[in-house]
């Protein structure tokens, strides 16, 4: 079933919601289950739960961020996303972020093939039952039908993470579970190598979030380039709507404030919410749905006639004479004399 379909864009978000919840249960459970077994050797399971003191290193909102930004280069190395990964169809809805997704996992080893997968990723902040703030990332592979032949096809079964506050300042609960199929002839020690490197992961966090935030202030918000010392116009200049840094080559100037640059992102962005209410406006002037009738056009064709330039001039009607001399006309002189004749 497409996803560009209401019965298929249903379906995957109500996978996706599903999914998020069970994983929100499962990480506030006291006592958890007992650990899956594998069915294959391909076929690993992995959580994880960790105590996170970010003390000094960011806030909660900061780490939010990190996990909402699949490209963010700190997080990418140390397996807390996919490898590289691209957004094949946004699924916004109200209250939701939700995105279908392409991407693949680097092999670990030489003359080993990269793993890919098709994929629902969904965020969510949500308060728990004690008024704690928290946050959920869940991925889930959603098969399309058509598999990239360069990679092996991998099924993620599941993906979370869940992170939620504590009563200590700074101090946060994460749980993770990672449950993935590699396919393929892996070794069963490198299948668990790769789960155990994404399961793991939350342990690192504090360290990838102060690395992410170095990083942020030396490259390119957009394009990860790191401008020359040596050369002046190559500074990095911060984004006037999103607040990132960026170079000379990835921003133009704004349309609206002055002094300012935006970065191409939020441009294109700009663009493409402009052409959209332009549309949504000219369907609606050529169906009559309009609330406000279209201006009209003030520039008017000239009158054919000068009568009908000069009527406007006067208000009101103006006398006329019911007898009009014309004698001094010389055709009118004649007209008359050959009449009375």
């Amino acid at each position: 079933m497409p996803v560009s379909s209401p019965e298929g864009r249903a379906a995957v978000l109500e996978k996706a919601a599903h999914g998020i919840q069970e994983l929100i249960n499962w990480a506030q459970q006291t006592t958890p289950g007992g650990k899956f077994l594998p069915k294959t050797t391909n076929w690993t399971f992995e959580a994880c739960r960790f105590e996170l003191d970010l003390s000094g290193v960011g806030t909660f909102d900061e780490l939010i961020q990190l996990y909402k930004d699949p490209s963010d280069t700190a997080a990418t190395l140390n397996y807390v996303h996919v490898d590289k990964s691209q957004e094949l169809f946004p699924l916004n809805e109200p209250g939701m972020d939700i995105s279908l997704r392409w991407g693949f996992f680097r092999a670990p080893l030489p003359f080993m093939r990269d793993r890919s997968a098709t994929y629902i990723e969904y965020t969510k902040e949500f308060t728990d039952r004690f008024g704690r703030r928290g946050f959920a990332r869940y991925i889930r592979s959603h098969a399309l039908g058509a598999v990239d032949t360069r990679f092996v096809h991998t099924e993620i079964r599941s993906w979370g993470v869940v992170i939620v506050e504590t009563a200590t300042p700074s101090m946060l609960h994460v749980s993770s579970t990672v449950d993935i199929d590699w396919n393929g002839n892996m070794p069963s020690w490198v299948a668990t190598m790769m789960t155990s490197r994404r399961a793991q992961s939350i342990k690192a966090l504090a360290t990838v979030l102060r690395t992410s935030k170095k990083i942020a202030l030396k490259r390119c918000g957009i394009c990860f380039t790191k401008p020359s010392t040596w050369k002046k116009q190559s500074a990095l200049v911060t984004c006037y709507d999103c607040d990132k840094l960026v170079c000379i080559e990835c921003r133009s100037i704004h349309s609206h404030a002055s002094g300012v640059s935006s970065c191409w992102g939020c441009v294109s962005h700009k663009t493409k919410l402009h052409l959209q209410d332009k549309s949504v406006r000219s369907k609606s002037a050529a169906t009559g749905d309009s609330e406000t009738p279209p201006p009209s056009c003030m520039h008017k064709s000239p009158p054919a006639r000068f009568s009908q330039a000069t009527a406007e001039w006067y208000g009101e009607e103006r006398p006329t004479n019911d007898h009009v001399d014309l004698s001094y006309l010389p055709t009118f002189h004649r007209h008359t004399t050959a009449s009375s004749s």
